[in-house]
């Protein structure tokens, strides 16, 4: 395996699936074959990872400042190719360093960031995705937004995985958090995801305002630009004693949160440009044999039939019904699911071949 330096914005313990899916992949490869170099304020500076300034409001190109980091690193570390997750600015760089170094470099797509790119600066975009070693998407899905000016031999689809243990939760912990939310016998709902539209939180808020003949907490975990938005729709529906928005949750708490739960509720939509690419939520909640209700957008039915291990839903009306279903049919929930739960087993092994074929490609 050649020396690698891994380019992102995002990375663990960075809460976003951008930063899980090049934790996920890294994690597994030799200390000393990768850098991880990025300006994401929740990554410390140590042996493999520099936490600096790739981008400056003060010149242009913003990331030119960047470009001059990532040189000095690439010469003082001896790396022989770079993977970003990011195509632009991050890929500007690794563009211009294959001009000036004939340094190869891999890009990794995940919906929204292409859909962006091409939308934003579509010549620069398509330029440095045919210029690239490789490009690897998380879903067909992803992988079809390029076809058309990317050559397939290029293209390659790595499937997030879900890297999380469901198995250290203490009993402990599940009954502080019971004690705190006074959870008795309510179906307990969760959502875990960026605080924006697309992820449809509010969908779930409108539903669950509709039933009510149901005993229910929901728990919003996540932060973004949509989160007051949310508060308001919470306070006026006169929740708040039954809906809570939960931002800087630890892996830790997260893990209690997915055990507590009964309903893994994010029924996502592609909104103009703003698509979910996959979601590896969807498989952490599934690993925690969790009922799952999912919009029909983006990747994610490329993980979940639809038959019997999800239900999709993609407007109020859809989820007030799938949470009816749930909520009331526990039969059918367990059914659900349990099927949703062997999906999980079932990429567990596709992540472990993605490890391998990641690793063929770095070669």
């Amino acid at each position: 395996m050649k020396k690698v330096l891994l380019l992102t914005h995002e990375y663990y313990p960075f809460a976003g699936g951008v930063a899980r899916y090049c934790y996920n992949l890294f994690k597994n490869f030799p200390a000393d074959k990768y850098i991880v170099m990025t300006d994401c304020r929740a990554v410390k500076n140590s042996a493999s990872t520099i936490q600096t300034k790739l981008l400056t409001p003060y010149i242009w190109p913003h990331w030119l400042i960047g470009l001059w980091s990532v040189m000095r690193v690439v010469k003082k570390n001896k790396i022989e190719i770079i993977f970003t997750p990011n195509i632009l600015p991050l890929g500007s760089i690794a563009y211009f360093i294959k001009k000036i170094f004939g340094l190869p470099y891999v890009i990794s797509l995940h919906g929204l960031d292409i859909n962006l790119a091409l939308k934003n600066k579509p010549a620069l975009a398509k330029k440095i995705l045919v210029s690239a070693e490789k490009v690897i998407c998380n879903t067909e899905y992803t992988a079809s937004l390029i076809k058309d000016f990317v050559v397939s031999e290029k293209i390659q689809v790595i499937y997030p995985s879900a890297d999380i243990d469901s198995t250290l939760v203490s009993a402990q912990q599940l009954s502080a958090l019971k004690k705190q939310y006074n959870i008795t016998d309510e179906k307990v709902i969760l959502t875990v995801g960026r605080l924006v539209p697309r992820k449809g939180q509010y969908l779930v808020i409108k539903a669950l305002q509709a039933l009510g003949d149901f005993k229910f907490k929901y728990f919003i975990v996540g932060d973004g630009p949509a989160k007051s938005v949310l508060a308001k729709q919470i306070q006026e529906a006169h929740l708040e004693d039954k809906v809570f928005l939960l931002d800087n949750v630890t892996d830790t708490e997260l893990r209690s949160f997915y055990h507590l739960a009964d309903i893994f509720a994010l029924p996502n939509q592609s909104l103009g440009t703003d698509v979910e690419g996959f979601g590896i939520v969807f498989l952490e909640a599934a690993a925690f044999h969790l009922a799952i209700i999912a919009g029909p957008s983006g990747g994610v039915q490329e993980v979940f039939t639809g038959q019997d291990d999800v239900l999709y839903a993609e407007d109020e009306v859809a989820v007030k019904q799938a949470l009816q279903d749930f909520m009331s049919d526990e039969q059918k929930r367990l059914k659900f699911a349990q099927a949703a739960y062997e999906r999980s087993e079932y990429f567990k092994q596709i992540a472990k071949d993605n490890i391998k074929s990641l690793a063929k490609i770095l070669s």
